[in-house]
């Protein structure tokens, strides 16, 4: 008996210790659960912190940075939804809904300026003046220059062409209801304008409203073409007096024409002291802002339909050439690298190739100034020049435009006389500025 309680007893200790070796084990295994958490949730937040502190280029200045890493955000935000608040800190859940509301706020932005758009080449019926100054002012809150260069240029560019589209209806209007009332009032400027300014129409409605007005008008004067306008009469008259001898007096058919053309002494002055002899010469007078096409007639330069007033201008003194007319795609180029021989040259939908060619390499730039950028200037970085004038004076480029900010090398006109000027100038003529 004495034997079997020993044995009992043994037993029940061993028990005992079996039960204590199983309570340690589960409170072994429940610690290092804990810990496992714990430390998982310390590794995930600081991926998380890590995460969300790479979207800012300026974490201080809360400036975004401009390619945002989507992917990791929306896991951000998915675990920060299935976890209830046990994973993610509170910390991080603030910084995170922070981050978001830049985000989105970047994104409306963008969706609101996309939408003024109908397809590529024309902007919606419901752009008006007080929408794109309310998208401008919204769009100074993006505070990362790349992302607010290209979004600015976007919103310029349909500005520029609502402007040019206003401008258009304008003109071909009050042509058109001349037209109506008397038909030998259309003569071959108007034809030529209307059809100018209904190239530069940006809306399809606008666009639509005129196609048939201006065809009409078109037909019209191809088929009394005998009739010969006040322009292209003064123009003769201007080429025969060039022409006629010095023995022969003559004596032009329409001297009001011809005596009507502003003719400014000051300009005549200027030009001759500078050697100039070519027929046509695109002067600017810095003194009074007046920029005019200038014909020799009878040897002396006059302006052939006046001044247009020109509303900013930084181009220094002296001697360019008009080198190209520009309605620019979104791949066109200028090569501004000094050291490049082949400096100045304008490139019609520039690629890799066609660049190499011309020995630049590494062209990707976003830069809207077209004096700093380098190697080539884009135009799809500054939609303000994709419809201008380009001159050159071989070491610099420059260019006149309507809209957009002003640059150095750069001279800002109105819409409505950058396309006059445009329908009336041409490639290779001297541009001067005194």
């Amino acid at each position: 008996m004495y034997l079997e309680k020993i044995m009992k007893d043994k037993k029940d200790l061993r028990g005992s210790k079996d039960y204590m070796v199983i309570g340690a084990a589960v409170v072994g295994i429940i610690t290092a659960v804990i810990f496992f958490v714990m430390l998982s949730r310390g590794v995930v937040n600081a991926v998380v912190t890590s995460k969300i502190s790479s979207q800012y280029q300026d974490k201080e200045l809360e400036v975004l940075k401009t390619d945002l890493d989507y992917h990791s955000l929306n896991a951000i935000g998915k675990l920060i939804d299935v976890s209830d608040g046990y994973v993610v800190t509170a910390d991080n859940v603030k910084k995170y809904n922070e981050l978001e509301q830049y985000v989105n706020a970047r994104k409306q932005r963008s969706a609101e300026i996309n939408s003024l758009y109908d397809g590529k080449n024309d902007y919606r019926n419901d752009v008006n003046d007080d929408k794109i100054n309310e998208l401008d002012k919204k769009l100074l809150k993006e505070k990362n220059q790349d992302v607010y260069q290209k979004l600015r240029n976007k919103l310029d560019t349909i500005q520029i062409w609502y402007e040019q589209t206003r401008d258009a209806d304008k003109y071909i209007s009050k042509v058109w209801d001349a037209f109506n009332e008397d038909n030998a009032s259309l003569s071959f400027k108007k034809v030529s304008m209307s059809s100018t300014y209904y190239k530069l129409i940006k809306n399809k409605s606008v666009k639509k409203q005129w196609t048939e007005a201006v065809n009409k008008m078109r037909d019209y004067y191809a088929s009394h073409q005998g009739e010969s306008t006040q322009v292209e009469a003064a123009k003769q008259e201007l080429e025969e007096l060039r022409n006629s001898p010095l023995t022969e007096k003559y004596t032009p058919a329409q001297v009001d024409i011809v005596s009507s053309l502003d003719f400014s002494s000051d300009a005549e002055d200027a030009l001759t002291a500078a050697g100039l002899t070519g027929k046509y010469v695109l002067y600017y007078d810095s003194s009074s802002n007046n920029l005019a096409l200038m014909t020799k007639a009878g040897g002396k330069y006059v302006a052939q339909d006046g001044y247009i007033s020109v509303s900013n201008s930084q181009v220094s003194k002296g001697k360019y050439t008009i080198k190209r007319l520009v309605s620019a795609g979104s791949s066109d180029a200028i090569i501004t690298d000094n050291s490049s021989s082949n400096f100045g040259q304008y490139v019609s939908g520039a690629t890799t190739d066609s660049l190499s060619d011309l020995n630049v390499t590494d062209a990707d730039n976003t830069t809207a100034d077209f004096n700093s950028a380098t190697p080539v200037f884009w135009f799809k970085n500054n939609s303000a020049l994709t419809n201008s004038i380009y001159f050159s004076s071989g070491s610099t480029i420059g260019f006149i435009y309507s809209g957009g900010s002003s640059y150095n090398n750069g001279m800002q006109v109105s819409s409505s006389d950058l396309s006059n000027l445009k329908s009336e100038v041409s490639t290779g003529i001297t541009f001067y500025v005194n």
